[in-house]
């Protein structure tokens, strides 16, 4: 395994942090996607984001920061890549109860059907609540 130290030149690191080329395989840098919620009726989606890649990726955890609680007993949110901005799913996390605050995320928080890292696909997949 190669490591990187602050000692090394620039291009250096960069070429030690990318693995070697392989056939058919894009390596994208890591990214972090920040999407507000949006406060809404039931059945309203809280967000939805298109893949930005260009290719496709695999979402390996969704993180939920809910600063102000709200809604009926049973107001929870669901996330999962879908075909469109209007489909649902629950693989990613499911039943996550809105009447709490703090940071939620996949592996702690995923609920009966969720906790699945989710292929998103580079076209038309949107990861929606």
């Amino acid at each position: 395994m190669t490591t990187i130290s602050q000692k090394d030149p620039v291009a250096e690191a960069v070429k030690n942090m990318v693995p070697p080329d392989q056939s058919g395989i894009s390596y994208v840098a890591k990214r972090y996607i920040v999407a507000a919620l949006t406060a809404g009726s039931a059945n309203a989606f809280a967000f939805a984001v298109q893949n930005p890649e260009g290719v496709d990726c695999v979402v390996t955890n969704v993180v939920v920061d809910i600063t102000t609680a709200g809604g009926t007993a049973s107001s929870v949110l669901d996330v999962d890549v879908a075909a469109n901005a209007t489909s649902t799913g629950d693989d990613i996390i499911d039943g996550l109860n809105l009447n709490q605050t703090g940071a939620f995320d996949r592996h702690k928080d995923s609920g009966t059907n969720g906790g699945a890292p989710v292929k998103w696909g580079r076209t038309g997949e949107r990861t929606t609540t």
